[in-house]
């Protein structure tokens, strides 16, 4: 193994080939089929890269790079699907459908061996023609491109009508929003009933806190009834108000709800 890694890279190659081969030649029977498909897809991988058909060259060395083939070849075979995926042109069509919806289902294919994954589109190095099909109207695009290796290419496709608008973004919200306006009789009812139902808890407040001066006069025996219906004079006065300003504040919201809407209008 040490004399083999200093072995020139193709005089290397061909030296584990040859390997490869006696051990299909030596090997149990059972195993020599899978080990001649792993030699066979070994050089195969070498033969492709060389006339950069690369997506040949990498279906190849993704046959070699198998568990089950010999290590000598495999462990190879596994930096080699690296490498021809980075060498390899990519392609990424965002497509916009017919209906206005951008579609990730569009239908993309080239001339000549091409490998789909994931929705990219690998191709060998030179130029291709490359159709897009809409999954919605089935109407096709071709575009002529021209790859480098190693390039990576996003293009826009537009199969949208005119003013199609896709219904999943819009939703079935309506295009105009109705408004309420707010009467003069709303406005009063409101604001008569907030300011009754703050004076009714304030009201309560005076009464609790003359309540708490009661408790200590109660406690020497000393109160008056006079102070004492006083105290309870507060509280009464205060539930009125707060009675009477909710009725207000419920009149209020009556009178906004039973208005007719207006439609909105767009400035």
């Amino acid at each position: 193994m040490i004399y083999l890694r200093n072995m020139g890279s193709n005089a290397r190659r061909a030296a584990l080939l040859a390997i490869a081969i006696a051990i299909v030649a030596f090997g149990r029977p059972a195993f020599a089929d899978e080990r001649v498909e792993c030699a066979k897809a070994y050089e195969s991988a070498q033969r492709l890269q060389q006339k950069s058909q690369l997506v040949g060259a990498f279906e190849a060395a993704e046959r070699c790079a198998r568990p089950t083939c010999p290590a000598l070849l495999r462990d190879e075979c596994v930096e080699w699907t690296t490498s021809i995926r980075q060498k390899t042109p990519q392609l990424v069509a965002r497509v916009k459908a017919s209906d206005g919806c951008h579609r990730t289902d569009a239908k993309i294919d080239a001339a000549g061996p091409r490998r789909l994954e994931n929705g990219v589109l690998y191709v060998d190095p030179g130029v291709h023609e490359i159709t897009i099909v809409d999954p919605v109207s089935r109407r096709s695009k071709t575009e002529t491109i021209d790859f480098a290796a190693g390039e990576k290419r996003d293009i826009d496709v537009d199969f949208a009508t005119p003013g199609a608008q896709c219904e999943a973004a819009t939703g079935s919200t309506p295009a105009l929003l109705e408004k309420k306006p707010i009467s003069t009789v709303t406005l009063v009812l409101g604001s008569v009933g907030a300011g009754l139902v703050l004076a009714g808890a304030t009201f309560g407040v005076i009464g609790a806190v003359k309540r708490g001066d009661l408790d200590d006069c109660k406690a020497t025996g000393g109160c008056e009834q006079d102070r004492i219906d006083g105290v309870r004079t507060f509280f009464i006065a205060g539930d009125i108000l707060a009675g009477v300003g909710i009725l207000a504040l419920t009149a209020a919201a009556i009178s906004y709800f039973v208005q007719p809407a207006k439609p909105a209008s767009f400035r």
